[in-house]
């Protein structure tokens, strides 16, 4: 009879009637019903973990992750950027009443070039909603040292408000 062994950190089972060149030093050896049951896990909608013993056990999938939303409105943009700490309440209230730029918003509009300078600063002080996908977005996530999935975050939070 096969016996398998589980690997905590490659999420996987090795049978031992096979040989292999380079195997985890995790190793488990998996009880028959552990492996029973990943295999009949993917019929019952459940996908295979490791569990809090490292041991491996099938769970129910995570949700799928909420869409990024691809607008929010100059509200949700400033609301969101004052409550990461990022503008001020005040500069948040500015931007959305006004117009006015927050300093560093103005600060990276200084870094760029004239031909883009005077579209970026229209757009941020005169857009009534923020596209994910404009460069202009990528480039204040650049600025606040952000990845691509942190400012879908952002986008996300930004959207609940």
């Amino acid at each position: 009879m096969t016996v398998y062994r589980f690997s905590p950190s490659r999420l996987c089972f090795f049978p031992d009637d096979e040989v292999y060149s380079d195997l985890p030093a995790d190793l488990v050896e998996a009880t028959p019903e552990e492996y029973a049951a990943f295999l009949a896990g993917p019929v019952l909608g459940l996908v295979l973990a490791v569990g809090n013993d490292g041991r491996p056990v099938m769970v129910a999938p995570p949700p799928p992750p909420v869409p990024v939303p691809p607008v929010i409105s100059d509200r949700q943009f400033f609301q969101a950027l004052a409550m990461d700490g990022y503008i001020t309440t005040a500069e948040a209230l500015a931007a959305v009443r006004t117009g006015s730029l927050p300093a560093v918003l103005a600060e990276l509009l200084d870094h760029m070039d004239t031909g883009e300078r005077f579209g970026a600063e229209m757009l941020l002080s005169g857009a009534v909603e923020f596209r994910r996908d404009h460069p202009l977005t990528a480039a204040i996530g650049e600025a606040r040292e952000m990845t691509p999935g942190e400012v879908d975050d952002f986008f996300r939070r930004a959207a609940a408000l």
